[in-house]
């Protein structure tokens, strides 16, 4: 019996935290447990096991991104830029307080080729994140053209938060985010001249 009743959603919120600061591997289920305040063994009345609480983290996660981050893209009373802006500065906050963005970076370094179930929920949380980028492009691009700067915008912020990282210096990601905004801003003035020349 647990020593307090918590839900599973609770489980999952304690479990992020352990999986972000620890890892996957070196993250135990007693641990877990013991954060969530659950007697030994209690966990698994929630999860049957680790790989389906992790996969429970990756898809909450995903959902969190897809209402909170990703929407932002898909408000069309905004301009393109203001969107682009945004969705990079509320992600660029999120990786900085270290809320999950680069959990699913991690993750899937990890145990990409160890845990193969883990996959298509890492690989869905990318595709969400593509998608809102090429939705915000395809403005400016074609959509050849908007699927090869989505993907360079996420190699582009997941590089900075590597970096980020490994110095502990929150600019990488700043520096980052400014160079696909500018780059944005001068793909938005060459529509304008374009338009301006028909």
């Amino acid at each position: 019996m647990p020593v307090r009743k918590v839900n599973k959603e609770e489980v999952v919120t304690e479990a992020l935290k352990l999986f972000r600061s620890r890892g996957y591997h070196k993250t135990t289920m007693a641990e877990i447990g013991a954060a969530c305040g659950l007697l030994k063994g209690s966990i698994y009345h929630y999860f049957a096991s680790k790989e389906e609480l992790m996969i429970a983290v990756l898809e909450f996660l995903r959902e969190y991104y897809r209402v909170n981050v990703f929407a932002i893209a898909y408000n069309d009373k905004r301009s393109a830029m203001s969107r682009l802006k945004e969705l990079g500065t509320h992600s660029m906050d999120i990786f900085i307080r270290g809320e999950g963005a680069c959990l699913m970076g991690n993750i899937a370094s990890e145990t990409i080729d160890v845990v193969p179930e883990f996959h298509p929920h890492i690989k869905s949380f990318f595709d969400d994140w593509t998608d809102a980028l090429v939705y915000i492009y395809r403005s400016h691009y074609s959509p050849k053209a908007a699927l090869f700067f989505a993907r360079e915008t996420i190699c582009a912020i997941e590089g900075a938060a590597l970096m980020m990282r490994i110095y502990k210096d929150p600019d990488f990601l700043r520096k980052a985010n400014d160079m696909i905004l500018k780059k944005f801003e001068s793909a938005t003035k060459e529509a304008l001249i374009q338009q301006q020349e028909q």
